[in-house]
């Protein structure tokens, strides 16, 4: 992954160069240190199990020992050279040439450099001025080619099969030309000349990555050479081991590729174990194989594998033991430490963008989720509100803002992930309407709906949320026998009085119901409007 961006990166930067760009660099840049260092620690264990088995065999493992030692040590020496030629560039560009002992090695790291956008000083120290004869001497492209060449030659002539010879260092091939614009270009100039400072040492520390990987190629075939004689494979296949299969933008997907050797006429045989060590993560065996569990597991064609319905929601965690038939015909046993992976329920999430609203003073239920992430691992922030709820289900009361900021995070592979944030506005519950026996606005009512009504309700028509206004106060007002009478009520009931003046009226005349005020949820009183009510 992190070499295809690389190429993409070149690609971009030959026609145009964006602060953006520049820091890509720097992210691969830091992805293939990283890479250099995993390689470095692997490395270190192969020379360790040289160093055990020589003590084991010295008259067997002796020789090729010293072909491994010998393989460190011109790793080292030229990975030292590219390192200590990143750090002259960066001192000349970064630092106008001043060589400081005591600065730290941290202000060398590209993501702490400056001028990463300079084209004129790396092409001047690594290439010259003429790019038909670039020059020669320290710190330049041309001893860096010269270097690297005799490190191939020299890692080369430590391995005697002439296959494995040939094949050894392909990375590392600086014979090779490109086509560059319908121009042939060597493997200096394509390196480094005319490319930003960020550019040439993500090239630079790509060279490193190539050379551990030849390294790590080069012992590993010298160590066949001691230990072939302990399993025999006839099967070589490229094994990838992805962290995740599910990728958070933001993220980084992370895989190791490994070449894994197997017998396809020699089945292993594999339990998982209900025990880990709690430091490690390797599964407690006692060496007794029937007390592990086989019941997911298959063998075929050399090779196990672990199947178990995914039923149930939650992080799931297992591992145990591999166990490989050595010459002798003894069981040779091999820790799988405790794996781990994520179940999590199909979730289908619809965003109505225009209707992202939470009503003041009513709990408004929410829903969040993250496809892929358990709703138990997600960690929920919402401004301007309190919330109340779990497992992605919660009720939100907003206050008196505007508007309320839901955020979403959770830990994932022990890194926090935040998943972005979503604005909802804040409005007040719409007014309802009044009714009185049925009717509100303006309209006719007869006389017997008329002395059956008991008093004014408050209703909310086409609301989605199912609440109650409740009635404060109001007037009754009529013309009764000429004279207009007029009311107050308190609360929905109409008052002894009121009912007394509607019961004067006859048909033709009309009653006012006005000043109408009603208390919502969030405990404000409103003016809800007024009814006129004519008798038919």
């Amino acid at each position: 992954m992190i070499g295809m961006m690389y190429l993409v990166l070149l690609a971009m930067l030959a026609m145009n160069v964006s602060k953006s760009i520049l820091q890509s660099f720097v992210v691969i840049n830091d992805g293939l240190q990283v890479t250099n260092e995993n390689f470095a620690s692997k490395n270190e264990i192969v020379y360790a199990q040289f160093d055990k088995a020589k003590v084991d065999n010295p008259e067997k493992v002796t020789q090729f020992w010293n072909k491994a030692m010998k393989a460190k040590s011109l790793a080292n020496e030229i990975d030292t050279y590219i390192e200590d030629l990143k750090k002259h560039l960066i001192t000349q560009i970064e630092y106008g040439g001043v060589v400081d002992e005591n600065r730290p090695d941290s202000l060398y790291q590209l993501k702490n450099v400056t001028n990463l956008g300079d084209y004129d000083k790396p092409t001047t120290i690594m290439i010259g001025s003429d790019v038909t004869n670039p020059k020669e001497g320290e710190y330049t492209a041309m001893d860096l080619k010269l270097k690297i060449k005799n490190f191939v030659d020299e890692l080369r002539f430590l391995i005697d099969d002439e296959n494995e010879k040939a094949a050894l260092a392909a990375g590392l091939n600086t014979d090779q030309t490109f086509r560059e614009h319908d121009q042939v270009v060597t493997w200096e100039i394509m390196n480094f000349y005319h490319l930003a400072l960020a550019a040439v040492v993500t090239n630079l520390t790509k060279i490193q990555a190539d050379v551990r990987n030849a390294e790590a190629d080069a012992i590993k075939i010298l160590y066949r050479n001691i230990d072939a004689g302990d399993f025999k494979f006839d099967t070589l296949a490229a094994k990838v081991i992805p962290r995740s299969t599910y990728v958070i933008q933001g993220d980084s997907f992370i895989a190791d590729v490994i070449v894994a050797a197997f017998s396809t006429t020699q089945n292993p045989r594999m339990g998982l174990s209900s025990q880990f060590d709690p430091e490690t993560g390797d599964p407690v065996y006692n060496g007794d194989f029937a007390t592990l569990d086989s019941t997911s597991v298959t063998v075929k064609d050399g090779s196990a594998r672990y199947a178990v319905a995914a039923n149930a929601e939650g992080v799931k965690e297992w591992g145990g033991i591999i166990e490989v038939k050595g010459p002798d015909g003894k069981w040779r046993a091999f820790n799988v430490p405790k794996q781990s992976y994520t179940v999590a329920k199909p979730a289908l999430v619809v965003s109505p963008t225009a209707m992202n609203v939470f009503y003041r003073g009513l709990e408004n239920p929410v829903e969040v989720s993250v496809p892929g992430v358990p709703t138990d691992k997600l960690e929920i922030a919402i401004s301007n509100a309190n919330k109340s709820g779990s497992n992605g289900v919660f009720m939100v009361k907003p206050g008196s803002g505007s508007a309320c900021e839901v955020s979403v995070s959770a830990e994932i592979n022990g890194k926090k992930q935040t998943f972005g944030k979503k604005e909802f506005r804040v409005k007040n519950v719409p007014d309802p309407k009044p009714y009185f026996a049925g009717k509100t606005g303006s309209t006719t009512i007869a006389i017997r709906e008329l002395l059956a009504a008991p008093g004014v309700i408050a209703k909310m028509e086409n609301f989605e949320f199912d609440l109650r206004f409740e009635i404060v106060s109001y007037t009754v007002s009529a013309t009764v026998k000429g004279k207009v009478a007029e009311q107050a009520c308190q609360g929905p009931a109409l008052t002894a009085n009121a009912k007394t003046v509607i019961k004067e009226l006859k048909s033709g005349q009309k009653l006012y119901i006005e000043k109408i005020k009603a208390k919502g949820p969030d405990g404000t009183v409103r003016d809800i409007g007024n009814i006129s009510l004519t008798i038919i």
